[in-house]
């Protein structure tokens, strides 16, 4: 029996003409398309794109270099929300098949231009090229580059109906891809990046990869090698002696003037500012404080991890060989407070009685630098924002446990300890259940004791080194001891060295929150 070709392969596409199209900065532009497809390629800048069609509408937002597809009997509107002129290139053609001649249903079902997600936009690496070929046709009677159109044309739709066939990237995919990149600009942000050439690299198309992007991270791609960049410019401004040209050259910016001024912008003074407050020395006595300080882009020149057991005679000797210009210290006695002001200024912070945002001000402004704290805080501000969005999203309402897993020692943490309720249940917005409402801190050899407040989801913390067979192992001991019927979540937050109370730990936690709780969803 002879092979029959499928609709698809029965279809004729006719190339008939092609448009461009400006918009000028907030410019809004209805195309009425009655009996042709066509193929739109956003030539410049990018355009918002909604299609309505038999009264249901379905939108996207083209970057540069990208296509959709327009389909006949619709109503297509185009949007330049930017300042600058953008500009697209209709190339219409009509489509039919062999057989029977009709055009629109069959044509409607073949060349589908929408998903769940809304317009499909695809790339094509010659597309560009392409496009210059259909601008250069004047409706001459070359047969040779008429059917060059035309072959141009059938390729497009090709791959327009690979992607469309083509499986929704998985949130496990996604997460890989993203932390991928993240992990490259952390490696290479000192070199050359171009963000268009990251999203092509990712395999996914520039809005889908900024939206991913922005989802995972908290921010855009630019705002975050922006900060890698500013934020390694600290660090070679508070601790080394290079000049200002040196140093925007090593973080990668090759335009030193440019570099100083985006510095000035994002930290509210200059770099040479930065440098002459930064580079002052400074001591603490509590491990937590250099948390702080490296916020602000600083290192103690010497850091204690506590000082009460040590002896006071050795600790005086280090703070005098460390030569520190300012002392920050918890609560002191009389005796070791008059010993290390004898050395320099000493800022006593009990940083257990207020919160570390507080003690992140506090200490800023002894060094001249609280408008630095004010940007990271800033900073902090959006990446909460988003953890927010994406913890409604996996758990709604539902109330859950913090408990910290030990090697052989659980802690539950209740809105009563500080430390964890101030990033857990006041940034992230996270539930307590009522049954803890009352609780600090609660420590048990037996998770069955835990199990028994009735809640059952639980956010296990556990150290970073903690094996995949112990995770699931307690998750599995979790869930057969709950006699609730609601829907259980176990999620595990792996975090390093110490939970130290400061914006170190926050920021990691909140990146670890934020992986885990994307890498959940179903």
């Amino acid at each position: 029996m002879p092979h029959q070709p499928n609709q698809i392969h029965r279809m004729e596409l006719s190339y008939t003409g092609t448009e461009e199209v400006k918009l000028a900065g907030g410019q809004q532009l209805q195309l009425l398309n009655r009996y042709e497809y066509c193929f739109a390629f956003v030539l410049q800048q990018k355009v918002k794109v909604t299609i309505e069609e038999d009264e249901v509408s379905a939108a996207n937002t083209a970057d540069s270099d990208e296509l959709f597809l327009i389909p006949p009997e619709c109503m297509c509107t185009l949007y330049n929300a930017d300042i600058q002129q953008a500009e697209v290139v209709l190339i219409r053609f009509r489509y039919e098949t062999r057989a029977s001649g009709k055009k629109a249903e069959a044509a409607k079902q073949s060349l589908p231009y929408k998903d769940a997600a809304g317009i499909k936009l695809f790339r094509m690496p010659q597309a560009r090229s392409w496009v210059k070929d259909f601008q250069s046709d004047n409706s001459s009677h070359d047969i040779g580059m008429y059917y060059q159109l035309q072959s141009q044309l059938y390729a497009m739709a090709a791959v327009l109906l690979t992607v469309m066939q083509q499986p929704r990237e998985t949130e496990a995919g996604l997460i890989g891809c993203i932390e991928w990149i993240k992990q490259y600009m952390i490696e290479e942000f000192n070199s050359p990046m171009d963000m268009e050439e990251l999203a092509r690299s990712s395999g996914m198309s520039a809005s889908r990869f900024y939206q991913a992007f922005r989802s995972y991270i908290g921010i855009s791609p630019l705002k975050y090698l922006t900060k890698l960049r500013l934020d390694a410019s600290m660090r070679l401004l508070s601790g080394t002696p290079s000049s200002i040209v040196e140093i925007a050259h090593s973080v990668g910016y090759p335009d030193e003037y440019y570099f100083s001024r985006l510095f000035k912008k994002q930290m509210g003074l200059a770099p040479t500012e930065y440098a002459q407050l930064a580079r002052k020395r400074v001591a603490t006595l509590v491990s937590v404080f250099a948390g702080d300080l490296s916020a602000i882009g600083m290192t103690p020149c010497l850091s204690f991890r506590k000082v009460n057991g040590l002896e006071q005679k050795k600790v005086i000797q280090q703070l005098r060989e460390a030569e520190p210009e300012l002392i920050l210290a918890g609560p002191l006695d009389e005796d070791m407070y008059a010993a290390c002001s004898s050395i320099a200024p000493v800022l006593v912070l009990n940083w257990k009685g207020f919160s570390w945002k507080e003690r992140l001000i506090a200490i800023s402004e002894a060094v001249g630098l609280s408008m630095v704290a004010q940007r990271w805080l800033s900073y902090y501000e959006s990446k909460v924002q988003n953890a927010r969005i994406q913890l409604t999203s996996s758990l709604s309402d539902k109330p859950i446990l913090l408990v910290h897993a030990g090697s052989s020692v659980f802690r539950m943490f209740g809105p009563r300890c500080r430390k964890m309720n101030d990033f857990f249940y006041d940034d992230l917005q996270m539930q307590p259940p009522h049954s803890v409402q009352q609780i600090g801190i609660f420590q048990t050899n037996s998770l069955r004791d835990i199990a028994e407040f009735g809640c059952g989801s639980v956010l296990f913390l556990v150290p970073s080194g903690t094996s995949r067979a112990y995770c699931e192992e307690l998750e599995e001991s979790w869930s057969s001891m709950l006699q609730t019927d609601e829907q259980r979540t176990c999620l595990f937050i792996f975090y390093n060295g110490r939970l130290n109370y400061n914006p170190t730990v926050h920021e990691g936690l909140i990146d670890e929150t934020v992986r885990q709780v994307v890498s959940c969803k179903k």
